[in-house]
């Protein structure tokens, strides 16, 4: 059984192949990012995250590597940094673990990045988010993000959300975004 939302990301991630370019949008304390070094071996791997301390946390379990680059911006400003068509983008929204839980993703800045990010996608690729709605500001960013996946021309992506039916008080949740 699949008790945590990013283990059914990762699960949902580690069937990609042939990985040329991929996005962690939230580095946090820098799991994703390793996940997906250690199991896809991208050609490269971008990591954003606003805080500092995201950056010493996920250089500190990564060290350095060739194949990898730390962004220390907001991933609303994705197109600033990356031009090429990507593979595979991760959100894993919220708040840094063990952090200062007032500094979250909000609505804006991540419908702005996805946005970016769904012209960046190439045919086939993916996007994978972890979606926690049981906070203040989780609440609103999930509504907001359910309203804009919404508007997708299903033409143009698939849009696969999984939750839980039976769990209380807002659980996290994974949304799966495919360009077709």
């Amino acid at each position: 059984m699949i008790d945590r939302p990013t283990d059914l990301a990762h699960e949902l991630i580690k069937r990609e192949k042939d990985i040329k370019i991929a996005v962690d949008m939230t580095a946090g304390n820098g799991y994703d990012s390793k996940f997906i070094l250690d199991e896809l071996d991208p050609d490269k791997l971008f990591a954003f995250d606003i805080q500092e301390k995201a950056k010493k946390a996920t250089y500190d379990l990564l060290g350095q590597k060739d194949n990898f680059e730390f962004i220390l911006d907001s991933h609303a400003n994705i197109d600033k940094y990356i031009k090429d068509d990507l593979d595979l983008v991760i959100y894993n929204l919220g708040y840094l673990p063990k952090g200062d839980k007032n500094i979250t993703t909000k609505a804006d800045s991540t419908i702005k990045s996805l946005e970016k990010v769904l012209i960046l996608l190439k045919k086939n690729g993916k996007v994978v988010m972890t979606i926690y709605p049981g906070h203040k500001e989780g609440f609103i960013e999930s509504k907001r993000l359910d309203d804009f996946l919404g508007t997708l021309s299903y033409k143009e992506f698939t849009v696969l959300k999984m939750d839980y039916i039976n769990k209380v008080n807002n659980p996290p949740y994974c949304v799966v975004i495919a360009k077709n």
